[in-house]
């Protein structure tokens, strides 16, 4: 029993260190989860995403994106809603929603127009989702995250509706359904 001694000396003395490590890091406190304060959501995003906001309402900012070929290309609005949607291919929502997405650009794209924007990929990877989802609607880049952050979005997939008049009417975080695109169709088209 003598030689275990030493053993179990050594594995209570790191339980106990593991537990000092732990009241230290909360501060010593004592205070179940209903007690603690929420924190600020912002606050433990990183620096670049902290000052995100909604968008609805304002003006569709000036955005350049890069397509898959490297050329760059402005994105202003014309005479019809558009739909953009930021997606990354490590992004299991986002290749779900895409092919609704394309199911809805095909039965009314004389009325609206798509833009699917690959976040922060090379372009290879994201040129393989689209080819894997089978989306045929206007693909491009956002190669630095800029343009999510300017629309306000912080989370894949995100998707922005806006009229034909460059205002911004609806911003969606997380996946849609066919449904659900076909609803925002709707509100910019009134079809």
């Amino acid at each position: 029993m003598r030689r275990y001694l030493p053993l179990t000396v050594a594995g209570l003395v790191v339980v106990g260190f593991a537990i000092a490590l732990i009241i230290s890091i909360s501060g010593g406190s004592s205070k179940t989860p209903s007690d603690v304060t929420k924190l600020d959501p912002n606050a433990q995003l990183p620096p670049e995403l902290a000052n995100t906001n909604d968008v609805t309402g304002t003006r569709l900012p000036t955005i350049s994106y890069v397509e898959f070929d490297g050329s760059t290309k402005d994105l202003a609005p014309n005479d019809k809603p558009l739909l953009i949607n930021v997606w990354s291919s490590t992004c299991v929502p986002c290749v779900t929603e895409m092919p609704a997405l394309e199911k809805v650009w095909q039965a009314n794209r004389s009325d609206f127009d798509v833009l699917g924007l690959d976040y922060l990929e090379p372009p290879e990877l994201g040129q393989a989702m689209a080819d894997r989802t089978g989306v045929t609607y206007p693909l491009g880049r956002d190669v630095n995250g800029s343009i999510l952050r300017s629309l306000g979005g912080i989370g894949l997939p995100y998707t922005v509706l806006v009229a034909s008049n460059g205002t911004i009417l609806a911003t969606h975080s997380g996946a849609l359904t066919e449904a659900q695109f076909a609803a925002l169709v709707k509100t910019a088209t009134g079809n």
